[in-house]
């Protein structure tokens, strides 16, 4: 009698698993439409369904709740919150699933398939969790970027105010003939900006705003282990670095004169 009882339990849950005698769907199923980046997901755990949009651009977003059942070896999804059913079956490769009447979705078609994704069944509350942890914790850095950039906006803003000594276009003497055309600009309004070119075709190289702070000893320009100290000359005609390996020396361009003209800049960088 005890044997006869454990193997009704048996058959009675083999029997809730596979929706009483039928086909076992559990799982998820996908759909790529073709103009979209992205998929529709079906995703089924007994008798309960749930769809969702899985897009690459916006992450996921639930669709509908549906209520899952078995008619005639046909899969029947049955919204919980309007009368739109779905109805589907298997398809031949006897995993993913032909979807019969897809147009009331609003899809292309009626006869789609619907991929088996062997990462299901999904907890998709899970899933909405995490995505909403990801956003805040992508949320927060951005708000602290922003706060790190204002704090350096400010900052920048009052030490410039310290830089009348220096101000004007200066040019980076080369020391070699394989060396760039450099060009400084150094102003209270506009700050510190650095432009690099080629001394031959005066194509550009590169372009920052670096860093800077002006204090007892001279200008300091750059950021950690590359700052470089400048000391302005008598004349206020020339910056020499202090702390460089080797001469770095910048010369102050005539204020009457264009250092667009590439002659002229290339004259003021050194002919080698």
């Amino acid at each position: 009698m005890r044997t006869l009882f454990k193997f009704a339990s048996v058959a009675v849950a083999g029997a809730v698993i596979t929706g009483c005698g039928g086909e076992d769907f559990t799982g998820a199923y996908r759909y790529h439409e073709q103009i979209s980046k992205g998929a529709m997901v079906l995703n089924i755990h007994g008798d309960e369904a749930e769809i969702f949009a899985d897009i690459v651009a916006s992450g996921i977003k639930p669709v509908g709740k549906l209520s899952v059942s078995q008619k005639d070896g046909k899969l029947i999804l049955d919204d919980k919150n309007s009368s739109l059913r779905l109805v589907m079956k298997r398809n031949v490769d006897e995993r993913s699933l032909d979807c019969l009447n897809c147009k009331v979705l609003g899809l292309r078609a009626d006869g789609l398939v619907w991929n088996y994704d062997p990462k299901g069944p999904y907890d998709v509350d899970q899933l909405l969790k995490e995505q909403a942890r990801k956003r805040e914790e992508a949320l927060n850095a951005e708000l602290e970027k922003m706060q790190k950039e204002a704090l350096e906006k400010g900052r920048r803003d009052m030490e410039a105010r310290k830089l009348a000594a220096f101000e004007g276009d200066w040019v980076l003497q080369r020391a070699t003939k394989y060396d760039p055309l450099t060009i400084m600009g150094v102003w209270r309004s506009k700050q510190i900006r650095v432009w690099s070119f080629k001394y031959e075709t005066m194509d550009r190289l590169s372009y920052e705003l670096p860093g800077f702070e002006v204090t007892d000893a001279g200008l300091k320009i750059g950021e950690g282990s590359t700052t470089k100290l400048y000391s302005l000359s008598s004349d206020k005609q020339m910056l020499t670095c202090k702390n460089c390996d080797k001469p770095m020396v910048w010369a102050k361009a005539d204020p009457k004169k264009d250092l667009s003209d590439r002659h002229y800049a290339r004259k003021m960088a050194g002919s080698l």
